[in-house]
Order: C-alpha cells, then structure tokens, then sequence
C-alpha cells in the first residue's frame, strides 16, 4: 500500500515537471536586451565583423562542450545538468554588465553558449522521459510544442519594453536591460531545482556498449536521420545569419528601435501560438510532409526579401519578409523534435540529439566567418548567403518518402 502510494506521489510530481519546464525555458529565454544587442555592442566598441566573431565563439564553444555536456545528462542526471546550464546563464550576463571591449564580451558569449550546450538535447529528453514513465508519450508532440512555445512566450513583450527603456541607446538603459535580463534567469535557476528526475529506461549492457560511440554510430548508420539533422541545421544557420545584425540593418534603412521591437515580439507571439497548437497543425499529413513544407517557406520568404532589396525596394516590406522567415523557422522545431524522438532510444537520447547540435558547430564555423566577409562588402550579401544555404536544403535535404530500413533507433 505504501509502495502504491508512493508510486502516485512520483507520478504526480513528475507531471508538474512539464509546467515546470516551461517556466524554466519561458525566463530563460527572456532577452529584454537582445532587440539592441547589436547597437549594444556596438555601443560598447565592437564592430559588426566583431559580432559575427562573437557567434564564431559561440560555435567554438558549442562544438567543445555539446557532446560531454549531454553525456553529463544521461550519465549524471537531467536536472542537474541543467542547473548547472542555468548558473551559467547568470555568470553571462554579470559579465555583460560590465564588459567593454570583444575579449570580455566573448567570455560572456562563451558561458552562454555553455548553457545552451547543457540545455541542449538535455531538456528534450527530460520531457520525453517523463511522459515515458508516466506512459504517456504518446502526447509528445503536444509537450514539445507547448515547451517551445515558452521561448516565444518570454519574446513577445520583451522586445517592446526593451525597446521603449533603450530608445535613446544610453549607457544606463542598457544596463537596466541587463539587469531585468539576470533577474529572470535567476528564476529559472530557482525553479530549475524543483525539476524530479525520470527514469532514463536505458538497458545495461546498452551503457556498457558506450553511450557516445552507440549515438554516433546511429548517425553514421542512418543517411535520413543525417538529412533530418542537415536540413533543421542550415536553416536555423541561414535564419541566424539574418538575425545576427538585422537590428543595423532595419535602422539604417530607416525602421525605429521600436518598430523593431513590436515586429519582433509579433513573430514570437505567433510562434507561441502555433506552438501551443503545433499538434493540431494538418494532423493527417505525415511529420516528413510539415517539416519539408515549412523549409520550403522559409526558403520562399528569405527569396523574397532579396528579391525586393534588389528590384522592389520597400523597408516595411524587408521588416515583413524578414519576420515572416523568422516565423517559418521557429515554427519547425516542435515538428523536428518530435522525429527526432521518435527514432532515438531514451538511453542515450540527450546524446544523440546533441550530436545534432555538434554538427551544427562544426558548420557554424566557416559559414559565420564567411558571414563576417561578406559584411564587409555589403549589408545586403549575407542574406544571400542566407538565401544559398536554405536552397540547398530545399534541393538535396528533403526528408523522403522512403525511410530506410533500421530508422527507427
């Protein structure tokens, strides 16, 4: 009777794991200051090679720690792994309070690529898990979708009020912005203890085999999983370029600060809602269908902006076309969470999708400094070469019909 009871109590605190993540990914994701965050650095003496550098950091960064961060997770636990992903967080933006050349700033860039690396497959498997000793993974879809409508949740007032305090792009208004910044971050930390640990359903001699060389085989093994990962990664690339200095690139064609920042927490506010109802979104058209539809339409929307840079010059138009790819990007994680969970067992699940994210560093690196040139030669010509990577995804990465036999891993 004891044992029953306390089996409903596990149950029952494991389900408030999902809110609980949520609000974890909705304060850590609040970035009052990142609507200016390249007026801030610039502000603060960088130039705007300098933050393509700081994202090359970034990546360096990223590919060092994603794999053993997420071997820590299945190893060592979910919760502590990201405890520790949320500590940080914090140290990044104490640092940017006070960092005033590229050197400290790539420091701060550094920890809070760290803390992605711990979040990173990390929080996935956490869900995943949880419905699974629940049994109730069926619902995943709908689990990831809500979660990762969190991220747009925290984006869609943010913006506006970062926007209003730094108008003026004053010292102390950035500051005030960073500030808020911490506090919500030390939030997530709070609630990021209260996380109950789920079983990870892993089999002995499976952990004995090797947790990191089993994941990597799988890649190696699979070409359509290796296309999946591919076509989620360029895209996000090709989005990140645009993203990376679309604030000086929106102002000196005119657009306010603020413009800027209701367009922005506009997008996050769809994506929040597509997010919540990702499982609802065509439910009769395969996972492989969506995911290839919504790369076509960012592909679609990232040509069109090009297309009326060079031919039909509008600046409200190139803000639409931008936040309409921005969406369209965004909108395709839920769906490639859920394929991706599907075809990776819970054992080494943190792993293998942050094998994912290695590749994504791996690539990030020359494509970033190839970024940082083009800059040079003009604002316009990284957004072609954002338009280029979103084309080859489109012509040689689309998930196809036919999934090889084995996976389903």
């Amino acid at each position: 009777m004891a044992k029953e009871g306390n089996k409903q109590e596990r149950n029952s605190a494991l389900k408030r794991n999902f809110s609980r993540m949520f609000w974890i990914r909705l304060f850590f994701d609040v970035r009052f200051l990142h609507v200016v965050s390249v007026l801030f650095y610039l502000h603060r003496g960088l130039t705007l090679e300098e933050v393509f550098y700081l994202a090359i950091v970034w990546s360096v960064v990223s590919l060092i720690s994603e794999v053993p961060s997420s071997y820590m997770a299945d190893k060592w636990g979910r919760k502590k792994t990201l405890i520790l992903g949320t500590l940080f967080v914090n140290l990044h933006w104490i640092i940017y309070f006070f960092a005033w050349d590229f050197v400290w700033f790539a420091v701060g860039v550094g920890l809070v690529s760290l803390s992605y690396s711990f979040f990173s497959g990390t929080d996935e498997a956490l869900i995943y898990d949880t419905g699974r000793e629940l049994k109730k993974e069926g619902k995943s879809l709908k689990r990831f979708g809500k979660y990762y409508s969190a991220r747009h949740l925290a984006k869609v007032f943010t913006p506006v009020i970062g926007a209003l305090i730094a108008r003026n792009l004053l010292e102390w208004q950035f500051q005030t912005l960073i500030i808020l910044d911490l506090i919500a971050t030390m939030v997530s930390l709070v609630i990021a203890f209260r996380i109950v640990e789920p079983k990870h359903f892993y089999k002995v001699e499976k952990q004995e085999a090797g947790i990191i060389l089993d994941a990597i085989n799988i890649i190696r093994a699979n070409w359509v999983f290796v296309k999946a990962i591919l076509s989620r990664v360029l895209i996000f690339i090709a989005t990140f370029i645009a993203w990376r200095y679309h604030q000086k690139f929106f102002v000196d064609i005119n657009i306010s600060i603020l413009t800027i920042g209701i367009m922005y927490g506009v997008t996050q506010l769809c994506g929040f809602i597509f997010n919540q109802k990702a499982h609802l979104f065509l439910p009769k058209v395969t996972l492989r269908k969506k995911i290839n539809v919504f790369n076509g339409i960012v592909t679609f929307f990232i040509f069109l902006f090009v297309m009326c840079y060079f031919f039909f010059f509008n600046n409200y138009l190139l803000l639409i076309f931008y936040s309409a790819f921005v969406f369209f990007e965004l909108a395709r994680w839920p769906m490639y969470s859920e394929w991706f969970n599907k075809n990776i067992k819970s054992y080494n699940r943190a792993t293998t999708l942050s094998l994912a994210n290695f590749l994504k560093g791996v690539l990030d690196i020359p494509i970033l400094f190839l970024g940082a040139y083009l800059i040079g030669m003009g604002m316009i010509y990284p957004y072609i070469l954002s338009l280029a990577l979103a084309v080859v995804v489109v012509l040689f990465f689309r998930l196809p019909k036919k999934v090889e036999k084995g996976a389903k891993v």
